[in-house]
Protein backbone atom coordinates (compact mmCIF):
# COMPACT_ATOMS: atom_id res chain seq x y z
CA UNK A 1 0.00 0.00 0.00
CA UNK A 2 1.50 3.46 -0.67
CA UNK A 3 2.24 5.67 1.55
CA UNK A 4 0.57 8.98 1.89
CA UNK A 5 2.92 12.58 1.93
CA UNK A 6 2.51 12.82 5.29
CA UNK A 7 3.38 9.16 6.06
CA UNK A 8 6.31 9.64 3.63
CA UNK A 9 7.72 12.69 5.23
CA UNK A 10 7.83 10.98 8.60
CA UNK A 11 9.34 7.97 7.01
CA UNK A 12 12.22 9.77 5.43
CA UNK A 13 12.71 11.96 8.60
CA UNK A 14 12.57 8.60 10.95
CA UNK A 15 15.70 7.15 8.90
CA UNK A 16 17.60 10.35 8.24
CA UNK A 17 20.36 11.44 11.16
CA UNK A 18 21.72 14.98 9.96
CA UNK A 19 18.48 17.45 9.06
CA UNK A 20 18.89 21.26 7.71
CA UNK A 21 15.93 23.02 7.83
CA UNK A 22 16.03 25.60 5.34
CA UNK A 23 13.87 28.88 5.45
CA UNK A 24 13.53 31.78 2.68
CA UNK A 25 15.38 34.71 2.51
CA UNK A 26 12.62 37.22 3.04
CA UNK A 27 11.73 35.77 6.30
CA UNK A 28 7.95 35.61 7.84
CA UNK A 29 7.19 35.11 11.50
CA UNK A 30 5.57 31.93 10.20
CA UNK A 31 8.28 30.87 8.98
CA UNK A 32 10.85 31.54 11.61
CA UNK A 33 8.33 29.91 14.38
CA UNK A 34 7.40 26.95 11.98
CA UNK A 35 11.43 26.33 11.74
CA UNK A 36 11.92 26.62 15.12
CA UNK A 37 9.02 24.38 16.09
CA UNK A 38 10.02 21.79 13.93
CA UNK A 39 14.03 21.81 15.03
CA UNK A 40 13.06 21.30 18.52
CA UNK A 41 10.48 18.46 18.00
CA UNK A 42 13.40 16.86 15.90
CA UNK A 43 16.07 17.09 18.08
CA UNK A 44 13.30 15.71 20.58
CA UNK A 45 13.25 12.51 17.76
CA UNK A 46 17.48 12.44 18.70
CA UNK A 47 17.89 14.48 15.30
CA UNK A 48 21.00 15.90 14.80
CA UNK A 49 19.15 19.58 13.00
CA UNK A 50 20.98 22.67 11.65
CA UNK A 51 18.28 25.57 10.83
CA UNK A 52 18.91 28.15 8.62
CA UNK A 53 18.24 31.50 6.49
CA UNK A 54 20.54 34.23 4.94
CA UNK A 55 17.82 36.66 5.80
CA UNK A 56 17.37 38.70 9.17
CA UNK A 57 14.31 37.68 11.92
CA UNK A 58 12.54 40.23 13.26
CA UNK A 59 13.64 41.11 16.91
CA UNK A 60 9.94 40.48 18.42
CA UNK A 61 10.33 36.86 17.59
CA UNK A 62 13.31 36.41 19.75
CA UNK A 63 11.87 35.34 22.75
CA UNK A 64 10.73 32.22 20.97
CA UNK A 65 12.40 29.06 22.41
CA UNK A 66 15.77 28.49 20.53
CA UNK A 67 15.72 31.94 18.35
CA UNK A 68 19.32 32.53 18.75
CA UNK A 69 19.65 28.91 16.89
CA UNK A 70 18.64 30.05 13.27
CA UNK A 71 21.45 30.14 11.41
CA UNK A 72 22.40 32.74 8.44
CA UNK A 73 24.70 30.07 6.45
CA UNK A 74 25.72 26.71 6.58
CA UNK A 75 29.15 25.24 6.98
CA UNK A 76 29.31 23.11 4.24
CA UNK A 77 32.24 20.14 3.64
CA UNK A 78 35.35 22.67 3.21
CA UNK A 79 38.00 19.98 3.74
CA UNK A 80 39.88 18.35 0.57
CA UNK A 81 39.87 15.02 -0.06
CA UNK A 82 42.87 12.80 -1.66
CA UNK A 83 41.71 9.84 -2.90
CA UNK A 84 43.46 6.61 -4.09
CA UNK A 85 42.65 4.37 -6.52
CA UNK A 86 43.60 1.16 -4.73
CA UNK A 87 41.67 -1.49 -7.19
CA UNK A 88 44.57 -2.76 -8.98
CA UNK A 89 47.39 -1.58 -6.80
CA UNK A 90 47.19 -1.97 -2.81
CA UNK A 91 48.40 0.21 -0.22
CA UNK A 92 51.29 -0.74 2.51
CA UNK A 93 51.27 2.22 4.22
CA UNK A 94 50.19 6.10 4.52
CA UNK A 95 52.75 9.08 6.36
CA UNK A 96 53.03 12.58 6.04
CA UNK A 97 55.78 15.15 6.65
CA UNK A 98 55.72 18.98 7.12
CA UNK A 99 58.66 20.63 5.45
CA UNK A 100 58.80 24.25 5.92
CA UNK A 101 55.41 25.63 4.54
CA UNK A 102 54.82 22.44 2.71
CA UNK A 103 53.10 18.90 4.12
CA UNK A 104 54.32 15.74 1.74
CA UNK A 105 51.74 12.96 2.16
CA UNK A 106 53.46 9.46 1.28
CA UNK A 107 51.95 6.68 -0.56
CA UNK A 108 53.76 3.36 -0.76
CA UNK A 109 51.98 0.42 -2.18
CA UNK A 110 52.88 -3.20 -1.56
CA UNK A 111 54.06 -3.87 -5.03
CA UNK A 112 54.09 -1.22 -8.29
CA UNK A 113 54.64 2.06 -7.32
CA UNK A 114 51.66 4.57 -7.17
CA UNK A 115 51.40 7.23 -10.04
CA UNK A 116 49.70 10.50 -9.89
CA UNK A 117 47.22 9.18 -12.25
CA UNK A 118 46.40 6.56 -9.33
CA UNK A 119 45.15 9.80 -7.02
CA UNK A 120 42.31 12.51 -7.61
CA UNK A 121 41.02 15.30 -5.87
CA UNK A 122 37.49 16.63 -4.48
CA UNK A 123 35.73 18.50 -1.73
CA UNK A 124 34.29 17.23 0.89
CA UNK A 125 30.13 17.38 1.14
CA UNK A 126 27.91 18.91 3.66
CA UNK A 127 26.86 15.43 5.17
CA UNK A 128 23.11 16.40 5.47
CA UNK A 129 20.67 13.24 4.72
CA UNK A 130 17.39 15.40 3.64
CA UNK A 131 16.64 18.89 3.66
CA UNK A 132 13.40 20.47 4.73
CA UNK A 133 12.24 23.57 3.32
CA UNK A 134 9.15 25.67 4.91
CA UNK A 135 7.17 28.68 3.57
CA UNK A 136 9.97 28.66 0.34
CA UNK A 137 8.04 28.63 -2.55
CA UNK A 138 11.20 27.66 -5.02
CA UNK A 139 15.15 27.37 -4.10
CA UNK A 140 15.62 30.63 -5.45
CA UNK A 141 13.09 31.76 -2.81
CA UNK A 142 15.96 30.51 -0.50
CA UNK A 143 18.06 33.82 -1.40
CA UNK A 144 21.70 33.61 -0.38
CA UNK A 145 21.81 30.25 1.42
CA UNK A 146 20.50 28.41 -2.08
CA UNK A 147 23.22 30.37 -4.72
CA UNK A 148 26.15 29.23 -1.72
CA UNK A 149 25.22 25.77 -1.57
CA UNK A 150 23.07 25.12 -4.74
CA UNK A 151 25.00 21.48 -5.40
CA UNK A 152 23.89 20.75 -1.77
CA UNK A 153 20.45 21.47 -2.45
CA UNK A 154 20.57 20.12 -5.79
CA UNK A 155 21.61 16.71 -4.46
CA UNK A 156 20.18 16.02 -1.63
CA UNK A 157 16.32 14.41 -1.04
CA UNK A 158 14.15 17.81 -0.20
CA UNK A 159 10.34 17.89 1.79
CA UNK A 160 8.88 20.84 0.98
CA UNK A 161 6.30 22.22 3.10
CA UNK A 162 4.09 25.28 2.22
CA UNK A 163 0.94 26.83 1.81
CA UNK A 164 1.31 29.23 -1.36
CA UNK A 165 -0.56 28.36 -4.32
CA UNK A 166 2.96 29.03 -6.68
CA UNK A 167 4.91 26.75 -5.37
CA UNK A 168 7.51 25.29 -7.95
CA UNK A 169 6.75 21.45 -6.44
CA UNK A 170 10.45 21.18 -6.27
CA UNK A 171 10.85 18.31 -3.70
CA UNK A 172 11.21 14.41 -3.67
CA UNK A 173 8.14 15.05 -1.48
CA UNK A 174 6.27 17.66 -1.56
CA UNK A 175 3.25 18.88 0.99
CA UNK A 176 1.85 22.00 -0.21
CA UNK A 177 -1.79 22.36 0.99
CA UNK A 178 -3.30 25.91 -0.68
CA UNK A 179 -6.39 25.84 2.01
CA UNK A 180 -4.01 26.27 5.11
CA UNK A 181 -3.62 29.53 6.52
CA UNK A 182 0.05 28.87 6.90
CA UNK A 183 2.95 26.70 7.58
CA UNK A 184 2.63 26.53 10.98
CA UNK A 185 -0.92 25.50 11.15
CA UNK A 186 0.13 22.62 8.47
CA UNK A 187 2.82 21.17 10.32
CA UNK A 188 0.77 21.22 13.78
CA UNK A 189 -1.79 18.92 11.80
CA UNK A 190 1.41 17.07 10.74
CA UNK A 191 3.28 16.79 14.06
CA UNK A 192 0.20 15.80 16.48
CA UNK A 193 -0.67 13.21 13.85
CA UNK A 194 2.39 11.18 14.30
CA UNK A 195 4.62 12.41 17.37
CA UNK A 196 1.70 14.03 19.46
CA UNK A 197 3.63 12.54 22.83
CA UNK A 198 6.55 15.18 21.85
CA UNK A 199 4.50 18.18 21.45
CA UNK A 200 5.51 19.92 24.39
CA UNK A 201 4.81 24.03 25.50
CA UNK A 202 7.99 25.40 23.38
CA UNK A 203 6.86 23.55 20.45
CA UNK A 204 3.03 24.05 20.62
CA UNK A 205 4.13 27.84 21.63
CA UNK A 206 6.30 28.84 18.25
CA UNK A 207 3.26 26.94 16.20
CA UNK A 208 0.80 29.46 17.93
CA UNK A 209 2.88 32.01 16.66
CA UNK A 210 2.96 31.30 13.22
CA UNK A 211 -0.80 30.68 13.44
CA UNK A 212 -1.34 34.04 14.87
CA UNK A 213 1.14 36.38 13.05
CA UNK A 214 0.11 34.44 9.63
CA UNK A 215 -3.83 35.62 10.50
CA UNK A 216 -3.24 38.88 11.89
CA UNK A 217 -4.54 37.40 15.30
CA UNK A 218 -7.18 35.58 13.81
CA UNK A 219 -8.55 39.07 11.90
CA UNK A 220 -7.51 37.88 8.49
CA UNK A 221 -10.08 37.36 6.48
CA UNK A 222 -8.78 34.44 4.88
CA UNK A 223 -8.89 32.82 8.46
CA UNK A 224 -10.85 29.10 8.51
CA UNK A 225 -12.62 27.36 11.44
CA UNK A 226 -9.38 24.80 10.42
CA UNK A 227 -6.75 27.84 11.88
CA UNK A 228 -8.82 28.08 15.00
CA UNK A 229 -9.03 24.29 15.95
CA UNK A 230 -5.18 23.96 15.15
CA UNK A 231 -4.79 26.96 17.58
CA UNK A 232 -7.34 25.87 19.96
CA UNK A 233 -5.28 22.25 19.95
CA UNK A 234 -1.75 23.86 20.82
CA UNK A 235 -3.35 26.18 23.63
CA UNK A 236 -4.41 23.04 24.95
CA UNK A 237 -0.77 21.23 24.85
CA UNK A 238 0.76 24.93 26.73
CA UNK A 239 1.27 27.24 23.82
CA UNK A 240 2.00 30.40 25.33
CA UNK A 241 -0.70 32.89 23.75
CA UNK A 242 -0.44 35.70 26.07
CA UNK A 243 3.46 35.36 25.96
CA UNK A 244 2.89 35.94 22.10
CA UNK A 245 0.77 38.66 22.00
CA UNK A 246 2.60 40.53 24.30
CA UNK A 247 5.70 40.22 22.11
CA UNK A 248 4.15 40.55 19.13
CA UNK A 249 1.50 43.42 19.16
CA UNK A 250 2.55 45.16 22.89
CA UNK A 251 5.83 45.40 22.04
CA UNK A 252 7.77 47.61 19.50
CA UNK A 253 11.61 48.03 19.47
CA UNK A 254 13.90 50.99 19.71
CA UNK A 255 15.21 51.03 16.14
CA UNK A 256 11.78 50.65 14.67
CA UNK A 257 10.32 54.01 16.60
CA UNK A 258 12.88 55.54 15.33
CA UNK A 259 12.52 53.96 12.13
CA UNK A 260 8.79 55.17 11.71
CA UNK A 261 9.43 58.39 12.65
CA UNK A 262 11.62 58.54 9.65
CA UNK A 263 9.04 57.31 7.89
CA UNK A 264 6.53 59.94 9.20
CA UNK A 265 8.86 62.70 8.72
CA UNK A 266 8.84 61.87 5.07
CA UNK A 267 5.33 61.32 4.60
CA UNK A 268 3.21 62.15 1.09
CA UNK A 269 0.30 61.62 0.00
CA UNK A 270 -1.23 61.65 -3.72
CA UNK A 271 -5.28 61.75 -3.79
CA UNK A 272 -5.48 61.24 -7.15
CA UNK A 273 -3.83 57.65 -6.89
CA UNK A 274 -5.12 57.17 -3.10
CA UNK A 275 -1.69 56.26 -2.34
CA UNK A 276 0.56 57.13 0.57
CA UNK A 277 3.91 56.55 0.28
CA UNK A 278 7.51 57.79 1.89
CA UNK A 279 11.22 56.75 1.59
CA UNK A 280 14.66 55.31 3.86
CA UNK A 281 18.00 56.12 2.80
CA UNK A 282 20.72 54.48 4.17
CA UNK A 283 21.39 57.28 6.38
CA UNK A 284 18.02 56.80 7.95
CA UNK A 285 18.86 52.91 8.40
CA UNK A 286 22.28 53.83 10.14
CA UNK A 287 20.79 56.68 12.40
CA UNK A 288 18.12 54.67 13.55
CA UNK A 289 20.20 51.51 14.11
CA UNK A 290 17.54 49.76 12.19
CA UNK A 291 17.98 47.59 8.59
CA UNK A 292 15.75 46.41 6.22
CA UNK A 293 13.68 44.05 7.86
CA UNK A 294 12.13 46.56 10.07
CA UNK A 295 10.73 47.78 6.88
CA UNK A 296 7.68 46.06 6.68
CA UNK A 297 7.23 46.85 9.78
CA UNK A 298 7.32 50.38 9.38
CA UNK A 299 4.91 49.73 6.43
CA UNK A 300 2.13 47.66 9.18
CA UNK A 301 2.61 50.89 11.57
CA UNK A 302 1.27 53.06 8.66
CA UNK A 303 -1.28 51.03 7.08
CA UNK A 304 -2.69 50.76 11.24
CA UNK A 305 -2.49 54.51 12.14
CA UNK A 306 -3.29 56.28 8.32
CA UNK A 307 -6.51 54.92 6.75
CA UNK A 308 -8.34 55.84 3.81
CA UNK A 309 -5.90 54.74 1.20
CA UNK A 310 -5.91 51.93 -1.41
CA UNK A 311 -2.57 52.27 -1.98
CA UNK A 312 0.53 52.19 0.38
CA UNK A 313 4.31 52.24 -0.37
CA UNK A 314 8.16 52.77 1.26
CA UNK A 315 10.53 53.02 -0.95
CA UNK A 316 14.27 52.46 0.68
CA UNK A 317 17.66 52.36 -0.42
CA UNK A 318 19.50 48.89 -0.26
CA UNK A 319 23.08 47.91 1.37
CA UNK A 320 24.26 46.63 -2.42
CA UNK A 321 23.06 50.12 -3.57
CA UNK A 322 19.75 49.52 -5.41
CA UNK A 323 16.15 50.80 -4.57
CA UNK A 324 13.41 48.28 -3.32
CA UNK A 325 10.11 48.70 -2.51
CA UNK A 326 7.25 47.19 0.12
CA UNK A 327 3.62 48.10 -1.27
CA UNK A 328 0.45 47.44 0.11
CA UNK A 329 -2.23 46.98 -1.92
CA UNK A 330 -5.83 47.07 -0.88
CA UNK A 331 -8.07 43.89 -1.40
CA UNK A 332 -10.16 45.76 -3.82
CA UNK A 333 -7.83 47.27 -5.69
CA UNK A 334 -7.52 45.30 -9.60
CA UNK A 335 -3.61 44.22 -9.35
CA UNK A 336 -2.88 43.33 -12.92
CA UNK A 337 -1.33 46.71 -13.73
CA UNK A 338 0.13 47.44 -10.84
CA UNK A 339 2.46 44.15 -11.01
CA UNK A 340 2.72 44.66 -14.65
CA UNK A 341 4.30 48.43 -14.31
CA UNK A 342 6.42 47.14 -10.90
CA UNK A 343 7.01 43.82 -11.89
CA UNK A 344 5.38 42.60 -8.56
CA UNK A 345 6.03 38.74 -7.86
CA UNK A 346 2.80 36.64 -8.02
CA UNK A 347 2.71 35.89 -4.83
CA UNK A 348 2.32 39.11 -1.77
CA UNK A 349 4.89 38.44 1.19
CA UNK A 350 1.71 39.09 3.89
CA UNK A 351 -1.81 39.54 3.43
CA UNK A 352 -3.41 41.43 6.18
CA UNK A 353 -6.89 41.54 6.60
CA UNK A 354 -7.55 44.69 3.82
CA UNK A 355 -4.33 44.54 2.66
CA UNK A 356 -1.94 41.94 0.25
CA UNK A 357 1.78 43.82 0.52
CA UNK A 358 4.20 42.71 -2.31
CA UNK A 359 8.26 43.66 -2.26
CA UNK A 360 9.89 44.78 -5.85
CA UNK A 361 12.89 46.19 -6.77
CA UNK A 362 13.47 49.29 -9.14
CA UNK A 363 16.28 49.86 -11.63
CA UNK A 364 17.27 53.02 -10.14
CA UNK A 365 19.68 53.91 -8.12
CA UNK A 366 18.75 57.09 -5.78
CA UNK A 367 15.43 57.68 -4.34
CA UNK A 368 14.39 60.73 -6.13
CA UNK A 369 14.54 58.99 -10.02
CA UNK A 370 12.58 55.62 -7.72
CA UNK A 371 10.05 57.74 -6.35
CA UNK A 372 9.71 59.10 -9.91
CA UNK A 373 9.20 55.84 -11.31
CA UNK A 374 6.44 54.99 -8.60
CA UNK A 375 4.35 57.88 -9.74
CA UNK A 376 4.62 56.92 -13.26
CA UNK A 377 3.64 53.59 -12.66
CA UNK A 378 0.56 54.08 -10.93
CA UNK A 379 -0.56 57.44 -12.88
CA UNK A 380 -4.05 56.99 -14.01
CA UNK A 381 -3.19 57.52 -17.66
CA UNK A 382 -1.47 54.29 -17.75
CA UNK A 383 -4.48 52.12 -16.87
CA UNK A 384 -3.39 51.30 -13.68
CA UNK A 385 -6.57 52.49 -11.22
Amino acid sequence: MELSVQEQIFDRLRKANKILIALPENLTADAVASGLALKLFLQKMQKDVDLASSGRQDENLRFLPASDSVKTDIIAGKSLVVSLNISQKKLEELSYQTVEDKVNIYLKSKGEAFTPTDVSFSTEKFPVDVIVTLDASSLESLGKLFHDHADLFYETPKINIDHKAGNDLYGAINLVDVTATSVAEILAGLLERFEQNLLDEDIATALLTGIITKTNSFQHTHTTPEAFMKASRLVGFGGRQQEIVKNIYRSKSLPLLKLWGRVLARLKTNEELSLVYSQISRIDFEKSESSEQEVILALKELLENIGGYKLAVILFEQTDGGVAGLLAAHLSLPLEKISENLKLPAQPILELPQYKIFSFTLSETNLAQAEQHLLDSLNPQQGTL
